[in-house]
């Protein structure tokens, strides 16, 4: 009996060995869910990436539309399954309203500085943002063309999946608001409030 007893545990250990060794060799990645986040994915560090999205907005009484692509850097802190950080992003920019009647108006250059802060669900994050916004605008009408730039707030809401921690993917959705502009031609003027709504997807390579 005692020797069908260790025989037993014998081979159990032998097979935990062999379960544990053939992950291994599949490349398991323990550091993943085993680095002291308490189940959490590993967010922290540096990124940088691209992204392209569609501008929804209004200038004044007049509604925008158009589509963005640009790049983002950022710095991200974690501690168990909160993040924090900070993130630059430049996006060029192709939102307008078309022409109404003789006069138009466009956004050819979108940019914010901001702060990040969210909650992580294994390898999903969700976050909030809240920042700084620039934006180069124009206004033409029949007899001229005025450009200006714009300063404002950011603020929206994000998800990134990082299946590994180098790589993460993610969708966001911004809202820039500008505070009211005044526009001169040769024989128009136009004051106008301007907003725009961003939703964007992106890709980052975390060093």
């Amino acid at each position: 009996m005692r020797k069908t007893v260790a025989l037993s545990a014998f081979l159990i250990l032998v097979g935990q060995s062999l379960h544990a060794a053939d992950l291994g060799g599949r490349g398991y990645d323990y550091t993943r869910t085993t680095s002291g986040q308490g189940g959490a994915g590993d967010f922290a560090g540096l990124y940088a990436g691209v992204d392209v999205g569609a501008g929804l907005g209004a200038s004044g009484s007049v509604n925008t539309s158009g589509y963005v692509l640009g790049a983002h850097v950022g710095y991200t802190f974690q501690a168990g399954r909160l993040i924090g950080g900070a993130e630059v992003d430049t996006l060029t920019a192709n939102i307008s309203s078309g022409k109404l009647q003789s006069s138009a108006f466009d956004q050819k250059f979108l940019s914010s500085a901001r702060v990040r802060a969210g909650y992580v669900f294994a390898d999903l994050a969700l976050y909030g943002t809240f920042g700084f916004a620039y934006a180069t605008t124009a206004w033409r009408d029949s007899s001229g063309l005025d450009r200006s730039t714009v300063r404002g707030h950011a603020y929206g809401v994000g998800a990134e999946y990082s299946p590994i921690r180098s790589i993460g993917v993610r969708g966001e959705v911004l809202r820039y608001d500008f505070g009211a502009q005044n526009y001169q031609t040769p024989m128009g003027s136009a004051v106008l409030k301007t907003h725009t709504h961003l939703l964007r997807a992106g890709v980052h390579y975390r060093f």
